[in-house]
């Protein structure tokens, strides 16, 4: 606030309104001070209090406050109180300004319906006895508070569609311009239009645009508008629309439908919006059997299941956006789930029975032939080294020992030759080797043991078949 302080003097009285001013500084209780706001918004067409406190100094006496309204043409009084006489409102302010509770310390009044023309400044005045007239100014400023609202866009929102319009805040009509803006945690963007109106106040628009998708269905938006005119923020909330086929689901089919269950049925389920108007049960592999029933969303089971009640249902769900389905394959056991699960558990112990007596058997077998063994000897614990002789090749193999053709001379010969290396007689008396006679028959005998003759043409072959080689 501005707090004033003025004084009319005497011009001989130089010195002692200097005295005034200082002991107003101080403590203004000699003199008489006006206490004014510095700035005050009013809003159109509502009311608005113009603050005027009055000190008086204890010597002083209040003779008269009042109200001036300063105009391009001059200033002119909108109000006067007077202790004596009472108040004064000329007639154009009768009806719309008044003071609030007028006395020899307050001077505030109230102007009600307040327009564009009462915009300007004002000066509150008080007159004391015997310093004369103190004053003070406050400058009004008319605001004009928005109208804010919000507008949807003009295309629907729809899963999956191009970027557009979600909604634009409007706040219309205001002076000075509102701060308009969307708070918001999708990733979308806003743009700001201003409008000049006819009445000097502006109009702001702010656009929200965004890709719509299903999975913000029901989230809000929120328009937020901060304007002088209004005591805080103004915030309204948008909710989102967005626009999807069926997303479909089916349930009651839990795997364990066997032959004879009693009871079952398949419930086709939909999440859209707009909501699904159109609901049908199908069967793709086959015709639907008979004793089923289709009561809205609901395919039902009248009687026991058979087997070929096996195969693939189709549920179809449509809205005003598209038509959807879901396919369910239905297998139809033999036995239920439970009794499957204790077949396999009996033959999961019978086999873990022949396993275990099966492993006793070969268990005591190891052990009974593991006494019944002989104690090891040192015999069993010598290597058995290779043989010293290798057996006689095959006789297809075997090199002659006497060549082909041979004489029984030479045959004699060999013969006592090792006779005597037996012997161990000089070499000088081993015979030497008879020439190679003419051919004759294989009719001689031999004393040399082992040699046996055959004849092969004219040529004789000696061969002792008990030769053999280290």
């Amino acid at each position: 606030m501005l707090l004033s302080c003025h004084w009319t003097y005497p011009a001989n009285q130089g010195k002692t309104a200097l005295l005034h001013l200082f002991l107003c500084t101080i403590s203004g209780v000699w003199g008489s001070q006006v206490v004014v706001p510095q700035k005050v918004n009013a809003v159109l067409g509502k009311n608005v209090t113009l603050e005027c406190r009055v000190e008086v100094g204890a010597n002083l006496t209040l003779t008269q406050s009042s109200w001036e309204h300063r105009l391009p043409s001059g200033s002119v009084t909108v109000a006067v109180y007077n202790p004596e006489f009472g108040i004064s409102i000329p007639p154009e302010f009768l009806h719309r300004l008044y003071f609030r509770s007028p006395s020899s310390h307050d001077a505030t009044i109230i102007l009600e319906d307040v327009g564009f023309a009462d915009v300007g400044v004002y000066t509150c005045k008080v007159a004391t006895f015997p310093l004369g007239n103190t004053q003070a100014s406050t400058t009004v400023s008319v605001l004009v508070e928005p109208k804010v609202y919000v507008s949807a866009g003009s295309v629907a929102l729809i899963d999956g569609g191009n970027e557009t319009v979600v909604a634009t805040c409007i706040a219309e009509r205001a002076r000075p311009p509102a701060e308009v803006s969307w708070e918001s945690n999708l990733f979308g963007q806003s743009e700001v239009q201003l409008f000049d109106e006819a009445s000097g106040t502006i109009s702001t628009h702010v656009r929200y645009l965004w890709q719509p998708t299903r999975h913000v269905q029901g989230h809000a938006l929120t328009c937020v508008v901060r304007h002088p005119a209004l005591p805080t923020d103004f915030r309204i909330p948008y909710q989102l629309n967005v626009q999807f086929a069926p997303d479909i689901s089916v349930v009651g089919y839990d795997g364990d439908w066997y032959v004879g269950r009693e009871n079952v049925q398949m419930t086709c389920k939909a999440n859209a919006n707009p909501p699904a108007h159109h609901f049908r049960w199908i069967r793709l592999d086959s015709e639907m059997p008979e004793g089923v029933e289709i009561i809205n969303n609901t395919l039902l089971f009248l009687r026991p299941l058979h087997r070929n009640d096996s195969g693939v249902y189709r549920c179809e769900v449509a809205n005003d956006i598209n038509l959807r389905s879901r396919d369910v394959r239905i297998l139809i056991q033999d036995q239920s789930q439970e009794q499957r699960s204790n077949s396999i558990a009996v033959a999961g112990a019978v086999m873990g029975a022949v396993l275990s007596l099966f492993l006793i058997a070969v268990f005591t077998i190891v052990i009974l032939t593991a006494r019944k063994a002989p104690a090891p000897t040192f015999t069993d614990k010598v290597i058995d080294l290779p043989p010293t002789h290798k057996p006689p090749p095959p006789y297809t193999e075997r090199p002659p020992v006497i060549p082909l053709g041979v004489h029984a001379s030479q045959v004699a010969w060999l013969c006592q030759a090792r006779r005597a290396e037996h012997r161990n007689e000089p070499a000088d008396r081993v015979p030497t080797r008879p020439a190679q006679q003419g051919t004759q028959h294989c009719t001689q005998q031999l004393s040399c043991p082992g040699w046996v003759c055959h004849q092969s043409g004219t040529d004789l072959v000696y061969i002792n078949h008990r030769e053999h080689y280290v």
